[in-house]
């Protein structure tokens, strides 16, 4: 297993618990680079009209806490989490409803007024005054250190080895740690962003920035665990309450340009984000910066994942594509690859290499 994140674990744990001899390398220490970085993640199950990625988020919720039990550690914080849709009623909020009640996922549909109401923290909103919301209340925040920890402590627990160490691919996917080959009945490369660098022509998958901010808890927002964590369709943004060490964490989904300055220190922030702030969460409008860091993902161009055999080595599989959603879905989505590598189950077309 190539690759120390939150895929790369989950998938190489799965294996240790199926009594494969298993052996993890990366050069830096578990979830502290790319898409598993950071303090959190938000976990739910809605995901549209794509009842695929809903039934994996229910899975994945369930191990998050298994995991919780073995652990000992504190992964899920259970603030709920509240969708908000444009003006425009797509159908979005009313298609991931159907789907989770079928599921017995617990949610609730809601007008952006009787949400701004039950959730004092937020507006309407300019761009959305007659939508449709959704309410997950047993859906959270992940505490994305804590549960890369745990994946990377369970996955020794349960023998697998793992070895700070650069790899790099030669021959069609063969591992070369420190010069020499490293043979094996399989070779899963979890890359994250690096995997188009390291098998350039196999896929478009691309390294997207984005910046997180971070501003002082106030009002509504005090630390207080009353506001749900949040994905505004209508805006373009989505965040986090004060849960972490930092204050309420707003994320516009919006790439940063590349060269932009990877520099983490808190600044003022930009005058967009000041309008989001100004329109949707208003007792946060004035509220200063207290951190900014880099969120990095590999974008797939459909946002599906990768996952698919190397087309000349049928021993080496390629796993990633993350596209900014696949944090929450750690532990399922490594039972699923393993289905799939093991030859249980065939690949879904969607996750073909593209």
């Amino acid at each position: 297993m190539v690759g120390a994140g939150v895929f790369g674990l989950s998938v190489a744990r799965e294996l240790a618990l199926r009594s494969w001899s298993v052996r993890v390398v990366d050069p830096r220490p578990p979830g502290t680079r790319g898409p598993s970085a950071g303090e959190t993640r938000i976990l739910r199950c809605a995901h549209g009209t794509d009842p695929w990625y809903a039934e994996l988020a229910r899975r994945a919720t369930a191990q998050w806490r298994a995991l919780e039990r073995e652990s000992g550690r504190r992964l899920l914080l259970p603030t709920g989490v509240l969708t908000l849709g444009p003006a425009a009623d797509d159908g979005w909020e009313r298609a991931a409803h159907g789907h989770l009640t079928r599921l017995g996922v617990p949610a609730e549909l809601l007008t952006a007024g009787a949400a701004a109401r039950r959730f004092p923290g937020f507006a309407p909103g300019p761009g959305s005054p007659g939508g449709t919301a959704l309410f997950e209340p047993e859906a959270g925040v992940l505490l994305a250190r804590e549960a890369t920890a745990a994946l990377a402590a369970s996955a020794t627990a349960h023998r697998a080895e793992l070895i700070r160490a650069e790899a790099t691919a030669r021959d069609g996917g063969t591992a070369v740690v420190g010069g020499e080959p490293w043979p094996a009945d399989l070779t899963v490369w979890a890359v994250g962003t690096a995997l188009p660098a390291l098998f350039p022509g196999l896929t478009t998958v691309r390294p997207v920035r984005q910046d997180c901010w971070y501003v002082r808890p106030g009002g509504p927002w005090a630390a207080d665990g009353r506001q749900p964590a949040w994905l505004d369709r209508a805006h373009g943004c989505y965040g986090i309450p004060a849960v972490a060490s930092h204050g309420v964490k707003v994320v516009p989904d919006v790439e940063t340009p590349p060269g932009a300055p990877a520099d983490p220190r808190p600044g003022e922030a930009p005058p967009a984000l000041r309008a989001y702030l100004r329109a949707r969460l208003p007792a946060l409008a004035g509220a200063p910066v207290t951190h900014r860091e880099v969120c990095s993902y590999a974008l797939a161009a459909d946002e599906h994942f990768v996952l698919a055999r190397h087309p000349g080595r049928p021993g080496v599989w390629l796993v990633g594509g993350d596209s900014g959603h696949g944090f929450k879905h750690g532990p399922a989505w490594g039972a699923f690859v393993c289905d799939v590598v093991e030859g249980r189950r065939a690949a879904p077309p969607r996750f073909a290499l593209r």
